[in-house]
Formats: C-alpha cells, sequence, structure tokens
C-alpha cells in the first residue's frame, strides 16, 4: 500500500514532534502524578469520570473504586472473580486490546502495517531465541488506557528467561507505530522466554510506551506457568506480542483493530 501526499506530510510532522518529545521525562512525571493518593472521598467520583472517558468496564472491578489509592493503582486493578472465564483452547490472549497484526512470522521478519515489518532478533534481543521462533505465528496486541492492564500467559509454559531491554518511550498507539521506523525495537521492553510442554519456544514481549515506564513483572526465572497466569503489568497502556514457534496449534491471520478479551480463545 502507497502512502498519500497527505499521508506523508503528517506521518514527517508526527515523527518529527515525537522525536522531540523528552518522553523519559514525560514518563516519568505522569508516573509520579498517577502515583499521588487521592482523597478517598473523590476516588469514585473520579474513576467513573475516567471510565467514561475511555471505556472502562466497571462492573468487571475487583473490590470498591474507593479502595483504590492512587489512579496509578486503578490503572493496574485486578478483575472480578468470574470476569474473564478461560476459554478450552490450547491458546489465550494474554490481555485486552486490539489486534494490531497477527499470523505467520515471515522468517525472522513480523509483519505489520505499510511495510513496517521489524526483526523478531532484534525484538527479543536474542538471536538464538528468535532462531527457534522463526517462521513460526505471532498476535500483537495494543492496548489503549481504558483496558485491563496485566498481561497473562497464553499457555502452558516454563518461564525459562525475563530479559528487561532499555529503551525509549515513544507511544505505541497505531498513528506512532504508522510513522516511527522500528518502533517495537527501540522502545524499553520485557521480554519473557517460555518453553511449552511439546518443547517449543516462544516469547511474549511486554512493550512499554510513553508513560508506561513502570512495567512490572509477576513471575520468576523457572516459574511454571498454567494459561491464564499472570505475568506482568502495565502501567497506562501499550503493547503486548506472543511469537510462537513452528507447528501446532499455531496463531492464525488476524484482522486488524478486532477487539479481544484476555482469556478468550486466540484462533488456532
Amino acid at each position: 500500500m502507497r502512502w498519500s501526499y497527505r499521508e506523508i506530510t503528517v506521518k514527517t510532522v508526527r515523527r518529527l514532534l515525537l522525536t522531540l518529545l523528552p518522553k523519559l521525562a514525560v514518563s516519568r512525571l505522569t508516573g509520579l502524578i498517577t502515583r499521588i493518593p487521592l482523597p478517598r472521598g473523590l476516588r469514585a467520583p473520579f474513576y467513573r469520570r475516567f471510565a467514561r472517558r475511555y471505556g472502562v468496564e466497571l462492573e468487571q472491578v475487583a473490590g470498591e473504586l474507593e479502595d483504590y489509592r492512587s489512579l496509578a493503582a486503578f490503572f493496574q486493578r485486578p478483575l472480578r472473580e468470574g470476569a474473564r472465564p478461560l476459554a478450552a483452547s490450547p491458546l489465550v490472549w494474554p490481555c485486552d486490546g486490539k489486534v494490531v497484526t497477527g499470523g505467520g512470522i515471515r522468517g525472522d521478519l513480523i509483519p505489520q502495517v505499510k511495510g513496517q515489518d521489524y526483526s523478531l532478533a532484534d525484538l527479543l534481543g536474542d538471536r538464538e531465541l528468535a532462531a527457534e521462533i522463526a517462521d513460526g505465528s505471532q498476535a500483537t496486541v495494543y492496548l489503549a488506557p481504558g483496558d485491563y492492564h496485566r498481561v497473562h500467559s497464553p499457555c502452558a509454559a516454563q518461564v525459562l528467561e525475563i530479559r528487561k531491554l532499555p529503551g525509549s518511550y515513544f507511544p505505541v498507539n497505531p498513528p506512532a507505530v504508522a510513522c516511527i521506523d522500528q518502533l517495537f525495537l527501540r522502545n524499553a521492553r520485557v521480554v519473557f522466554r517460555l518453553k511449552l510442554p511439546d518443547g517449543r519456544s516462544a516469547a511474549l514481549v511486554m512493550v512499554a510506551a510513553l508513560n508506561v515506564g513502570d512495567t512490572s513483572v509477576s513471575v520468576s526465572h523457572g516459574d511454571q506457568v498454567a494459561a491464564g497466569d499472570e505475568l506482568g503489568r502495565f502501567g497506562f497502556g501499550s503493547t503486548t506480542v506472543f511469537a510462537l514457534g513452528p507447528g501446532k496449534p499455531e496463531i492464525r491471520n488476524l484482522d486488524p483493530e478486532r477487539k479481544v478479551r484476555m482469556g478468550e480463545d486466540l484462533p488456532s
């Protein structure tokens, strides 16, 4: 697909502004502000307003709104018991969000929109792991600010390694991804190296973004996890990439912009 002249102009201006933006400083400041405790009486009205603005499903939030001391705590809220029944399928979605891309990996390349393909080895920071996953399949999901921000294992696996890769904090919404070359490779990220019961290699990558500098990890090296077990948490909204080595089940081609929920069947 070719870019129109208007698209090229908008893309160029957006790239310039995002490049010049002091992303680390902005993210740290946002983190400080969102961790400020709110007066108990203001919490529920504030969170309800936030929910209306960003589409948060408050009926699925665990506990009482007044119990979330800060906006940061509300971002990383747990779900009430039974809010996400786990699908009886080989693979489940690791998080809430919208599909960016999904389907086969071409050798070492993860296909993206409008030719923004990128290297699996560069994403993972591990050429050996990338070689084990090459020619497999992947699903990339964008989490908006109103989504549930915890990330879970898409399948039963052993956590062989957790690697934190430093980087920038570009926003990861679709317009930013379209205008910043190799954006996912430039941002800070956490890589979970997984081994499935059938011996296949897989990786789940939590890509940090603008205002998401406080990505946290919920498991340790060597842990055995079941499908649906929590792996980590985002502080605001970001992107998750699940890459799976060749074999069955494999991730089918997915339509971009499809809304997905953690625990639902990941088509395979």
